[in-house]
Order: structure tokens, then sequence, then C-alpha cells
């Protein structure tokens, strides 16, 4: 039985607790990863995109995401829709269109819990919070968190790790005809994903995350869909709402300060960024990696083991989470990925090789 299994079935009964600790260690760092996420995720796919705008589409599959791609750049369109994760449920409205000169205007307001909107005015995404006081502007061409950016560019950017098939006419999805893609890992390293693709339209509809044993574990699905012949009037006047302070890049990254940087990853994944940070929840000195394959993300810290509470767990879901200890160090890997990744990734920590 491998080390992960007899520790998994170890701290099943503690797996709420274990929660709570992860959370805490983790929550600040992942709000201020996904600021860095937001911010170079765009960045990566903004520059596969440049590769692949006039790649061919070689399949009917590859033919139908890339019309979804198309979709959700130029239709007008309201919606609403609800994303679930196991009993989480968030609901919310949906508003794109594009202006007389070509400028893409979006609008997503959340309906539960604190008011949440997210305005985006071409390549400035604005997040706005109420009550707190914590809004900001970054510059990125999707809306980071709702959809992958790699469903926004042709389906050439994510090969060869990923593969696409089309599995025929899907159930109908608010009343509307579908047809369904299935995404598939090229490996068992990574998610997979469905697709409910509006027939007449190509928009998405529908979509599942779902490890490669077919476990549905998000969901996202349009309950109203309303596309318009022009943008709609409550996008009309986004251009004068006033935009909150612009989230600087942090182009002055501090050098890392542990001996042990990851060795492995699955095929296709870039490191997009790595840096020494007090992590916001802690205060622990941290060393920071982040990589994307352009479809997913993976976040990687290290600490010291001392200073670090958590005991070594493994967690899989929407957003895994894998915790163990290596020498003198403590790693903690967070993605989108089955945990046996993330597991894989942390044991294969190292002193990295030295510069030629």
């Amino acid at each position: 039985m491998s080390k992960f299994k007899a520790n998994q079935k170890h701290f099943q009964t503690k797996r709420h607790n274990a929660s709570r600790m992860v959370t805490k260690f983790v929550s600040g760092s992942l709000l201020s990863g996904l600021l860095v996420m937001t911010a170079f995720s765009p960045v990566y796919a903004q520059s596969q995109a440049s590769n692949s705008a006039t790649a061919p589409a070689s399949t009917l599959a590859e033919q139908g995401f890339n019309e979804m791609a198309r979709a959700l750049r130029e239709l007008n369109f309201e919606a609403t829709l609800v994303r679930s994760s196991g009993t989480r449920l968030e609901p919310m409205t949906w508003l794109h269109g594009t202006y007389s000169d070509g400028l893409e205007a979006e609008l997503i307001v959340m309906l539960n819990g604190p008011d949440t909107r997210i305005v985006r005015l071409g390549e400035d995404t604005s997040y706005y919070f109420q009550p707190t006081d914590d809004s900001y502007t970054l510059r990125s061409d999707v809306t980071y968190g709702l959809l992958p950016a790699a469903f926004y560019q042709n389906f050439a950017a994510l090969q060869p790790h990923y593969q696409v098939r089309a599995a025929g006419r899907g159930v109908r999805v608010t009343g509307r005809e579908t047809h369904y893609l299935r995404i598939l890992s090229s490996d068992n390293d990574r998610y997979h994903y469905g697709l409910w693709i509006d027939s007449e339209s190509g928009m998405l509809l529908k979509m599942q995350m779902m490890t490669p044993q077919g476990e549905v574990l998000e969901q996202l699905q349009l309950t109203t869909f309303q596309e318009r012949e022009s943008m709609p009037i409550s996008l009309s006047d986004l251009r004068g709402i006033p935009r909150p302070p612009r989230l600087h890049e942090l182009r002055q990254r501090q050098p890392l300060q542990f001996s042990i940087q990851p060795q492995w990853l699955p095929s296709g994944f870039k490191l997009l960024r790595q840096t020494h940070r007090n992590l916001a929840a802690t205060r622990l000195p941290t060393d920071y990696f982040l990589f994307s394959d352009g479809l997913t993300e993976v976040s990687v810290y290290v600490t010291e083991r001392e200073a670090q509470s958590l005991p070594e767990l493994g967690l899989q879901g929407p957003e895994s989470i894998y915790n163990t200890s290596l020498q003198n160090h403590a790693i903690t890997v967070v993605g989108k990925l089955p945990v046996a990744t993330l597991q894989r990734i942390a044991e294969n920590m190292a002193a990295a090789a030295p510069e030629q």
C-alpha cells in the first residue's frame, strides 16, 4: 500500500478538521495566489493564442470547440447560471456584448453572499467587492475564475496534452439542443471536461469537470440564455463606471530562500512565476511556484517544516490539496488536478540543478 493510501485512511476521520487547518494556511495565500494567477494566466493564454489562432481545425470535434471559443468572444447575450461544487451552489448573471468599435464588454454578478461583480472591458477586468474595499483592476482579456482561459482560444493551443472528442448529440440544456464534447487528458494526471454546446449558436451551455474515473467534481450550467442582435442594454454604460485601482504586477520578484524546487510536473506545464513571499494569512516565509498547462494551474508552497502546523494529508476535489514534509521543509501543492498528481509533484521536490 502506498504511503498516500495509508495516510488517506488514517486521516479519513479527521478530514473536516484538516480541511479547516488547510484553509487557514492557504486561504490568504490562495487569495493572493488568485490575484497572481489572474494576472498571469491570461498572459499565458494570450501567448498561446498567437500561435494557434490560424491553426485549422482538423476534426469535427475541434471545429466544435473552436466555434465555442468564437461564441464566447463574439456573441451578444444575457444569461443566468449556477456553478456547483459538492453542496456549494453559486448562482450568477452573465452578460456579454461587443461595442460598435469592437470592444468586448462583460458583466458577471454573484447572486448569493456578499455583493461581488466583475466588469471586463477589452483587456481590463475589474473586480468589485462590497461591503469591503478590496476592489481592484487587472490586465486580463478573460474573466478568470468563470471558465478556463483556454476555452477562449482554438483547441490547437491545448495539444498534444489534451484530446477533444465529439460524442454526438447531447441532452437539451435550458430547452436548447446541444452537441456534446469531451476534453480528455492525454494521461491520467489531469481532470477531464464535458461540454454541452448549443447546436444553433455555438455557446457553451453546460460544463462538467471530472476525475479520470468519471466522478463529477464541479459543474457549471446556464439556466437561461438569450442571444441578442446587439449589445445588451445593461452593458451600454459600462464605459462610464469608475474603475478601482489597478493591481500592479509584482515585477521585483524576491529570490527563492529554500533549497528545494519542483522537479516533475505533467508534460506541458510551464513555470509562470516563482518568488519568495510571506503568506497573507499566516505570514509564513514561503517559496511560491505557479505552473500552467493552459487549461489549469497548480501552485506549490515551500516553508520551514517546524513553522507549519499542517498534518500530512491529501484531499481530492475541485481544488485538490496535498501536504507533506521533506527534509526540513513543508510542501503544500494546490490545484485543479487529481491528488495523486499533486502527491507526485510534492514527492519529486529536490535541490535545483546549478545553472550552466
